[in-house]
C-alpha cells in the first residue's frame, strides 16, 4: 500500500510557474521515491517483527536501515516542496548526500553542504 501524500495548496513563488505546472520528471521522481519509501518501510517493519517474535532485537541492524529510510523521507520531502512551490526542474543532486536541490541553490537543504556550480 502506497503512503498517501497530502497535496497542500501552495502559492507559487514570484516568477515561477504554478504548482500544477511542475515538471513531469519531478513528478516521476517523486513517484519512484514514494514507491521505494513504501518498500523500505515495509522491509524495516518486517525485519523488526521477525526479530521481535524471536526475542532477539538487534539495534545495530535496525538503526542503519532506519537512518536510510529517514534520509529517503527527507529527500522525498524536499522534492515535494519543490513541486509545491512550482519549481519546474531539479538543479541537481548534492555530491555529499545525494539529495535533490532546486536550481540556483547555494546549500543542500538536506545536509547543509555547499553546492558549487549550481
Amino acid at each position: 500500500m502506497k503512503p498517501l501524500l497530502r497535496k497542500r495548496p501552495a502559492a507559487a513563488a514570484p516568477g515561477l510557474d504554478p504548482p500544477d505546472a511542475a515538471d513531469g520528471e519531478l513528478l516521476a521522481q517523486r513517484d519512484r521515491l514514494v514507491e521505494r519509501f513504501a518498500v523500505m518501510q515495509s522491509e524495516l517493519g518486517g525485519l523488526f517483527y521477525e526479530m521481535a517474535i524471536r526475542e532477539h532485537i538487534r539495534m545495530e541492524v535496525l538503526m542503519p536501515k532506519a537512518a536510510e529510510l529517514q534520509r529517503l523521507d527527507s529527500e522525498l520531502g524536499q522534492l515535494q516542496r519543490m513541486i509545491d512551490t512550482g519549481v519546474s526542474s531539479v538543479g541537481g543532486n548534492c555530491p555529499a548526500c545525494g539529495g535533490v536541490y532546486a536550481p540556483g541553490a547555494a546549500f543542500c537543504a538536506q545536509c547543509g553542504s555547499t553546492l558549487t556550480g549550481s
